[in-house]
């Protein structure tokens, strides 16, 4: 019997919004200010709204925000027509799905050995949208699809957004000397190391570009040999 993917894509889209959602509300309306950062990281922040509104654009500048919107967007319109296929969508839930895995595997490589999270909103928000958004984002694009949509000859169209985000944190670094991440902090490393860690974080994400096509062919061979 055909699994019906619609539970899963609305399962999938309420976890993708929560993470995210829950640091907006929070920086919005619980922000004590901060009296000190690290030098070319973000903060310090004010307390009160104009210090939530500061920080609001910093937490929708880190990649991993930009990885849950996408993957939450991806799934609620997966879920609100489960055949949506058009080229842009296609081009799309592929980006996002490159995207919240990148954000999984470099948050536990880079990030998660030396971070401090205190409390249980911000282990809550955490756990969310680095540990539960992107190993579920696999689970359920492995289990629901749509399948036959990973190919070589698009899989350009996937940089297009992570790509963009580089560009725009280096602009936006540029122009304000505070950076998202340690390995991305100009103000501290220079501009030498922190581009070679964007060249190698490229050539990883074409590894997993690659197993996601090794992937999604076996799945659809197995898909079409079912239905036949």
């Amino acid at each position: 019997m055909r699994r019906n993917p619609r539970p899963y894509f609305i399962v999938a889209a309420i976890l993708g919004w929560t993470g995210t959602g829950l640091r907006v509300v929070h920086d919005l309306y619980v922000t004590p200010g901060t009296a000190t950062a690290t030098a070319g990281l973000y903060g310090p922040y004010r307390a009160g709204l104009t210090g939530g509104l500061q920080q609001v654009g910093d937490d929708l500048s880190y990649f991993t925000h930009w990885s849950n919107i996408a993957i939450a967007l991806t799934w609620t319109l997966l879920a609100l027509r489960p055949t949506r296929d058009t080229p842009l969508f296609r081009a799309g839930r592929n980006t996002a799905l490159l995207m919240i895995t990148m954000t999984g595997i470099l948050y536990a490589a880079l990030i998660a050995p030396t971070a401090v999270v205190v409390g249980w909103f911000d282990n809550t928000t955490n756990v969310i949208i680095h540990y539960v958004n992107p190993p579920l984002a696999l689970i359920v694009w492995v289990l629901c699809g749509p399948r036959g949509w990973l190919t070589w000859r698009t899989a350009w169209k996937m940089y297009l957004v992570p790509l963009g985000f580089l560009a725009f944190t280096l602009i936006r670094g540029a122009l304000t000397h505070r950076y998202p991440y340690g390995f991305f902090n100009v103000v501290h490393l220079g501009y030498a190391p922190v581009l070679t860690s964007m060249a190698t974080i490229i050539v990883e994400a074409l590894v997993i570009i690659a197993l996601f096509i090794w992937t999604d062919q076996r799945l659809t061979r197995r898909q079409l040999a079912e239905t036949a």
